[in-house]
């Protein structure tokens, strides 16, 4: 709340809106742009897909995401929706469906209660403590949705949008980065006889990261790939990360046989399946030693017309 970073925030802000949303302050809203005071959008691609981009950035305080204010807008519009409409595709900062790293949040926790940042060994590390005595990697953590001040959130949004996929017979998924490698999970109902076809709880997750940024070290996606558990969003709902990478991109097995996340450069593409209602996701894995990337298929089948009320 200082001057200096409330200032920052809106020249920052000016210019995304100026050469990403290729708009300003005073047009924002006309060209679609809509929230309580940041900049969400709702668009379409074609009949059949929409697409959902939430702003997490502009509302966000340390407990707080997005605003309820804005919260209500986004679920107005997705409901006003063309009935044509099969997919919507939810584009997130970072993933939704992502292991816990709780065990890391109670360390760092403990580290800024014990005071052990300001022991000078320490407190000279600025890859271990910021510039406000605080351990680094905090800001990173209270980043995530899964983390301990976000739950709530969360599972409120995740249980609004499987109300409106069950109301609308609309496939949701989610689309994020920012974690530095590929992966992919699902929210799904409890039920394992249900078929995705017919399972409105059924949310997939594509982890795409921007497609320059260097990958964390294998010892990191280790570390995250051991928590990638099968966890209970409520009594109806659970959610897990797919084995997508059981082979690497040289065919070899992947690092530490991780294979929920993969420490590589990568981007996703999306298509249209008109015969049979589906989207089929690759992520484009970079190759180890060659030129050209290794594709990785993820199919995101169409919620069936015959709506199941499991």
């Amino acid at each position: 709340f200082s001057k200096v970073f409330v200032e920052l925030k809106e020249v920052a802000f000016k210019y995304w809106r100026l050469f990403q949303a290729h708009t300003n302050q005073d047009m924002c809203r006309q060209h679609g742009y809509f929230g309580f005071r940041g900049y969400s959008w709702l668009r379409q691609f074609g009949p059949y897909t929409a697409a959902l981009g939430p702003d997490t950035r502009y509302e966000r305080r340390l407990n707080q995401i997005i605003t309820d204010e804005t919260y209500e807008m986004i679920y107005q519009r997705i409901y006003q929706v063309p009935q044509s409409v099969r997919h919507l595709v939810v584009f997130l900062g970072v993933p939704i469906v992502y292991p816990r790293l709780t065990y890391i949040e109670d360390m760092l926790a403990g580290v800024k209660k014990l005071g052990l940042t300001k022991l000078s060994f320490i407190a000279d590390k600025k890859a271990i403590v910021n510039i406000w005595g605080e351990p680094e990697l905090s800001d990173d953590m209270n980043d995530h949705w899964t983390a301990a001040v976000h739950v709530d959130e969360r599972k409120k949004f995740v249980l609004k949008l499987q109300e409106f996929a069950r109301r609308r017979n609309i496939r949701v998924t989610f689309v994020a980065g920012d974690v530095h490698c590929a992966g992919s999970g699902r929210f799904a109902s409890q039920n394992p006889d249900l078929p995705p076809e017919t399972d409105w709880r059924f949310m997939p997750q594509v982890i795409s990261s921007a497609i320059v940024n260097v990958p964390p070290p294998n010892a990191v996606i280790r570390a995250v790939h051991t928590s990638a558990k099968t966890y209970e969003l409520d009594n109806c709902t659970n959610e897990r990360m797919y084995r997508l990478f059981e082979t690497d991109v040289n065919g070899q097995s992947p690092p530490n046989n991780n294979s929920k996340l993969l420490a590589r450069r990568n981007y996703s593409s999306y298509v249209e399946n008109l015969d049979d209602g589906s989207l089929t996701v690759h992520i484009h894995i970079q190759n180890e030693k060659r030129p050209g990337t290794t594709p990785y298929r993820i199919i995101v089948p169409r919620l069936s017309p015959s709506n199941n009320m499991v």
